[in-house]
């Protein structure tokens, strides 16, 4: 995505401190059919707006090595006339040494990163008909990140789940998570441990999550696993909890086209993605794409064509 950057000259009194805003955004539409939960049988189709936002990042350089990064995004894909929401926030504070981040988000992080296909939102592996496979959870979030080697960090990760800002959070979690990148080949895991109530079902209070990228040049591949325990996605089947496995392939064709394949699985519940996006300008795109979801409810299928500008 590319980014409009307007540079903001805030020459202070003291030295030569200044701002700068990276404003980013994106407007997109698609038609087909999106798949619903398995449970209540339904399934929307037609054309719908499925991106609206704007994304305002403020860095702040405050000489000798330190700066803030603050962020926020503005969203409004819904109806006609519908209120806008807010989406991710976060503020850091960066350090020579090491940085801090206070967020508010949504979990996913390491096994979207394997998740690479190109798809469209109606086909996506988030939707509400894969609960039972992949889904993710409002957080607020502390981050402490160090830089241990060359490519190589380790964190500490602070998270209460459930409404921003709630006094009683569903859970809390203490996540200690680690990347490395040499090469073409990138690696992430974390290993959470939550606490409070039975966190989604289940009452485990630990769990391993991590993948791993490889670029081979011709294509991009990745594979990332999810421990059984707190924290997952439901099972389909009642009262336990099951490990997921999650695959992803990106191969661009030419400068303008690329395709794709995502793949998960957790229980007797799956999904299978494929999609193609061709670049009609550098910030202009059409993406389709089709899609798969099983669990022990049955089976659905869901298509799109997406036609969008980011900037």
């Amino acid at each position: 995505m590319k980014k409009t950057l307007i540079a903001l000259a805030a020459v202070a009194a003291v030295g030569a401190s200044y701002a700068q805003v990276s404003i980013t955004g994106g407007v997109d539409f698609t038609v087909g059919k999106a798949a619903q939960s398995l449970t209540n049988g339904s399934a929307d189709a037609g054309l719908s707006a499925t991106d609206a936002y704007i994304d305002v990042t403020v860095t702040d350089d405050m000489g000798g090595g330190w700066k803030s990064v603050s962020a926020m995004e503005f969203n409004a894909d819904g109806g006609f006339q519908s209120a806008a929401y807010s989406g991710d926030k976060s503020f850091t504070l960066i350090s020579p040494v090491a940085s801090l981040t206070l967020a508010s988000t949504r979990t996913g992080g390491t096994i979207g990163m394997v998740l690479m296909a190109p798809v469209v939102s109606s086909t996506d592996h988030w939707s509400g008909a894969n609960a039972a496979v992949l889904s993710r959870s409002a957080v607020d979030v502390m981050v402490l990140k160090a830089t241990v080697a060359p490519g190589a960090t380790l964190a500490y990760k602070y998270l209460e789940a459930g409404a921003t800002g709630s006094a009683s959070p569903l859970a809390t979690v203490n996540v200690l998570s680690g990347t490395y990148a040499i090469g073409a080949a990138a690696l992430a895991a974390d290993y959470a441990v939550y606490s409070g109530s039975s966190y989604n079902g289940d009452v485990r209070n630990s769990k391993l999550t991590a993948g791993a990228t490889y670029d081979l040049g011709f294509a991009k591949v990745g594979i990332a696993y999810e421990g059984a325990g707190a924290g997952t996605a439901n099972s389909t089947t009642a009262g336990t909890a099951a490990s997921g496995t999650f695959l992803g392939l990106s191969a661009p064709l030419n400068a303008s086209t690329t395709v794709g394949l995502n793949y998960g699985k957790r229980d007797a519940a799956s999904f299978t993605e494929a999609g193609a996006q061709y670049m009609l300008s550098k910030k202009t795109f059409v993406t389709a794409s089709y899609a798969t979801f099983a669990n022990t409810g049955g089976n659905q299928d869901s298509y799109g064509l997406r036609l969008g500008h980011s900037f």
